[in-house]
């Protein structure tokens, strides 16, 4: 017969094994970054030296994190040098820019609990938009046509549908 304090020893040992089987790989709700976008803080971060990006086209209102919030944006190596060139801006597919953004210039300065997209111009077997971009909502997000993003970003058709590029950062 097993006495009491075993059966407590038991129940702790069954909860500590419940509890750490839902936070491994094995839990359905947790998921990691689509190695695509995973390691973009080894990045170029464009907006490097930048305060915010404010709202100039004035269409934010709540989207990343409105005209007040703070933002850092990077791009992968596919898409960097049209990014920090000039115009025209079209993107070769493969091109990811991940956006971070911050709810204050002190979380901002800090690095603190930022929301992040990402942007990735389709490659071959991509759902995709009339654009051809793809956007996830957050880090471990899966990419997909989202038609809330490409209505936004329709206003920037003359830039391939991105905002952030050498052009609009040389006004900031």
């Amino acid at each position: 017969m097993i006495n009491n304090k075993a059966k407590a020893g038991i129940a702790v040992t069954i909860a500590g094994v419940l509890v750490a089987g839902c936070a491994s790989s094995l839990n359905p709700f947790a998921r990691e970054a689509d190695e695509r976008w995973a390691d973009y803080k080894t990045w170029t971060k464009i907006t490097q030296g930048k305060t915010g990006t404010g709202d100039p086209t004035g269409l934010l209102g709540a989207v990343h994190k409105g005209p007040d919030g703070y933002r850092d944006v990077y791009v992968n190596d596919i898409g960097k040098a049209k990014l920090e060139g000039n115009a025209p801006y079209l993107f070769p597919a493969g091109t990811v820019v991940v956006k971070e953004q911050f709810d204050s210039k002190a979380d901002w300065e800090a690095g603190k609990n930022p929301g992040v997209t990402v942007s990735l111009k389709a490659t071959a077997g991509d759902a995709v938009n009339r654009d051809d971009w793809i956007w996830a909502d957050s880090y471990t997000a899966k990419a997909g046509a989202s038609a809330f993003c490409s209505g936004c970003h329709t206003a920037a058709i003359a830039s391939d549908f991105v905002f952030t590029h050498a052009d609009f950062l040389a006004t900031q």
